[in-house]
């Protein structure tokens, strides 16, 4: 084959694998390109999937946290002394870890969504709202929280205090030996005989519009009462909690179980002691808003040139029922939100006064004493408060009563040890001696006009 023949054959092989070259390539163009669209296609669906998965969190964690500052509980408080802590908790370290085993059951666990607040700061919580005159706005600031979880968890405290204190307040009913501790308790401070002290408290609140009329007390605000007895050393040993503010302490009293108890149970009569010569069961004592009848004690009545024995009896009962007034008066010590007025629902309100009356008894029990600066900061804003008084004396209609007073009367002016007493209108300062004593809940509320 000559020259010219190879060079032609040459050209037309290289003019095929040419051909060939450029089919291949647009085949592989093409492939690029359809790669391409998947691979824009997948990475925009991704894209469209990360997008809702950081919506759906964003929501999640708009609806369950939002991020506050806690140094207050987390920092601050570790810092505390045990005065400062005191003061903010209204009650010492020790006492406060008793608490917080108490109301176990309240402790919550972690979800998937956000950590649960710890039961040392719901306790720490529901305490500091309790014991301070704050909104539960400022608590919230304070504790890193948001307002409506404060709420809740004050209500779970008291519910939980309520259920697991109970043996702090049952008294009723008495046992021999829980009748000889107070009987003779009372008898030390003056007065024989007595099993408690009776008095009502008014506490304010903030009733629903159409019920407002209900809750006018007639020293001009709104509230419930709170009707206890105490023992010698300011234990409650009965409560009855949820009366509208416009019906008087004698009217609870007489619709209350404590009163039919006192006159259905055989064991005071049993008790009895013979003092003047009259056989006098064990009694309650209380101011001239009460009937008197043969379980309950009052004073005379005042009248001008009034018999020295019946200023003696008054006055004997008088020191002897400030006890009660004591009670009341370290109960809205430590417990500011009960001493300042209740801003909860009116459904809310029983449950946190009896759990504020029970942690009263137990941190009695506790030797957990009431500071005096509270006290005094009770009785300013006592004082700069319209109080108006309102002396109700009810009719006497049970001659067995009297003939009970008057064998006392006669008793206390034989005796004299103490002399006679200018009037009898010593009422409590706010004082008391923590006690040891046990009493009864009665939570049953009286709608109904005096």
């Amino acid at each position: 084959m000559d020259r010219r023949k190879i060079l032609l054959l040459t050209a037309i092989l290289f003019v095929k694998n040419q051909v060939l070259f450029c089919e291949k390539i647009q085949l592989l163009l093409l492939k690029l390109i359809n790669n391409r669209a998947q691979i824009n296609s997948i990475l925009s669906s991704h894209a469209i999937l990360r997008a809702r998965i950081a919506n759906a969190q964003s929501d999640v964690r708009r609806i369950w946290k939002f991020d506050r500052s806690s140094r207050f509980w987390e920092h601050d408080v570790r810092a505390m002394d045990d005065a400062r802590f005191r003061e903010n908790f209204r009650l010492d370290r020790r006492a406060f870890q008793k608490v917080c085993e108490k109301v176990r059951n309240m402790e919550k666990i972690d979800s998937n969504l956000r950590r649960c607040i710890p039961l040392e700061k719901r306790v720490a919580i529901a305490l500091f709202s309790l014991g301070s005159a704050a909104e539960y706005r400022t608590v919230s600031s304070l504790f890193g929280v948001g307002r409506s979880t404060v709420g809740e968890i004050v209500l779970d405290f008291c519910h939980s205090v309520c259920d697991n204190f109970a043996d702090c307040i049952n008294t009723y009913p008495p046992n021999q030996q829980e009748i000889k501790r107070i009987v003779d308790g009372f008898a030390v401070l003056g007065f024989p005989q007595c099993f408690g002290a009776v008095d009502g408290c008014h506490i304010e609140v903030q009733p629903r519009k159409e019920d407002a009329v209900d809750y006018h007390n007639y020293k001009g605000w709104y509230s419930v009462v709170l009707l206890a007895s105490c023992d010698h050393r300011s234990k409650f040993t009965y409560i009855n909690i949820g009366s509208t503010g416009r019906n008087n302490d004698s009217y609870i009293f007489e619709k209350s179980s404590l009163k039919q108890f006192h006159e259905s149970a055989d064991i005071f009569v049993q008790n009895s002691e013979l003092i003047g010569g009259f056989n006098i069961p064990v009694l309650l004592m209380g101011d001239s808003a009460f009937r008197l009848s043969r379980h309950m004690m009052k004073p005379y009545p005042y009248v001008a040139d009034q018999p020295a024995a019946e200023k003696l009896f008054n006055y004997r009962l008088s020191k002897c029922r400030r006890v009660i007034e004591n009670a009341f008066g370290q109960l809205k010590a430590r417990f500011r939100k009960i001493g300042r007025g209740l801003q909860v629902a009116p459904k809310n309100v029983n449950v946190i006064i009896q759990a504020c009356c029970i942690l009263h008894n137990f941190l009695n029990e506790e030797n957990d004493h009431i500071n005096q600066i509270w006290l005094e900061n009770l009785q300013e804003f006592d004082r700069n408060r319209e109080n108006p008084s309102r002396n109700v004396v009810l009719g006497d209609n049970e001659t067995s009563a009297e003939t009970i007073r008057q064998s006392l009367c006669s008793y206390f002016a034989d005796a004299d040890v103490e002399g006679t007493g200018e009037g009898s209108g010593d009422e409590g300062d706010g004082n008391g001696v923590p006690g040891d004593g046990r009493g009864a809940v009665d939570d049953d509320a009286f709608d109904a006009s005096v």
